[in-house]
């Protein structure tokens, strides 16, 4: 199975570090990608599945085809890579299933991990067909014994634009999320 597609997030904080300049619709970029899976459990099946839920949110049902103790691959149409210690269940060959995010590669790819003896190639051309900017009401939160400001889940919102504006869209704190297509099936 190959994806073509995929709604990835992006923290302005990845931008604002330098890493990348303000992504725009219409532009391509060679850009690599991140997952975080902590439920993730192995799979008897053996066959790529990849189904959107929201946001950059996914089901998959992915084999397993990198592992380290500091990073592991994963396919499931796409190659994306997650800079932890894989689960001790887990071992390249091996097939996962469950939810997963994706993101941008904020650098740990293409500054390092890409070095690593083995590492799969996760570089792909990705044309940026559209931008959205989180526009989630902001709450304060003291559950933990200190103030902070998380998004209101239940009032989930987002808005088109034609580009990011790291250092301006929401006072810096931006959350995007950049629909992409595989630049080469355009």
């Amino acid at each position: 199975m190959q994806v073509n597609k995929a709604i990835v997030g992006l923290n302005s904080w990845i931008i604002q570090d330098g890493n990348y300049g303000d992504f725009r619709v219409g532009e391509s970029y060679n850009l690599a990608l991140e997952f975080n899976g902590p439920a993730l459990m192995l799979s008897s099946t053996r066959l790529r599945q990849c189904k959107r839920r929201h946001a950059s949110y996914y089901n998959v049902i992915a084999e397993v085809i990198f592992a380290t103790p500091e990073v592991w691959v994963i396919d499931f149409g796409i190659k994306v890579f997650c800079e932890a210690m894989p689960p001790r269940f887990v071992s390249s060959g091996d097939w996962v299933e469950g939810e997963i995010w994706i993101g941008v590669d904020p650098f740990f790819y293409k500054d390092r991990l890409h070095r690593i003896a083995g590492m799969p190639d996760l570089f792909t051309d990705w044309l940026v067909t559209r931008v959205q900017l989180e526009t989630t009401p902001w709450v304060e939160d003291a559950s933990e014994g200190r103030m902070r400001l998380m998004r209101n889940i239940e009032h989930d919102s987002w808005v088109d634009k034609e580009a990011t504006d790291a250092w301006t869209d929401d006072e810096g704190r931006g959350d995007y999320l950049l629909s992409l297509s595989k630049s080469a099936t355009i």
